[in-house]
């Protein structure tokens, strides 16, 4: 699966959650739907960090809150590992939404959520 692939398929997902953790689950959860077995908590290489969710080469951040700049200091920090290609941001906060398409030289997928809590 591409990181358009699977941006699609979590904007398109009917999703119930409440905290962070509850939604990183439902998204493991409709990829797993879609034959994409996601990994959760994904340990980076070289202190980059831990990003929420990996299909494949494909590296999925969740965000219910936190400053735009964290956000992208955070993505870019992501796009410096090998092992991920592309990067979704999944998040139900409109102060998220301004991203570039590229981060890091690696195409960077917009999923918003925002109003898709139940």
């Amino acid at each position: 699966m591409n990181g358009h692939d699977v941006a699609l398929a979590l904007a398109e997902a009917q999703l119930t959650f409440i905290t962070e953790d509850d939604l990183q689950a439902e998204l493991a959860r409709v990829l797993t739907e879609h034959g994409a077995a996601a990994a959760r908590e994904v340990v980076l290489p070289r202190h980059l960090g831990r990003i929420d969710l990996v299909v494949d080469r494909v590296g999925i951040e969740v965000k219910t809150d936190g400053g735009r700049a964290d956000v992208l200091r955070q993505l870019q920090r992501y796009a410096h590992a090998a092992e991920i290609d592309e990067l979704v941001l999944v998040t139900t906060r409109t102060k998220h939404h301004h991203v570039p398409n590229e981060i890091g030289g690696k195409p960077l997928h917009l999923v918003s959520l925002i109003g898709a809590a139940l």
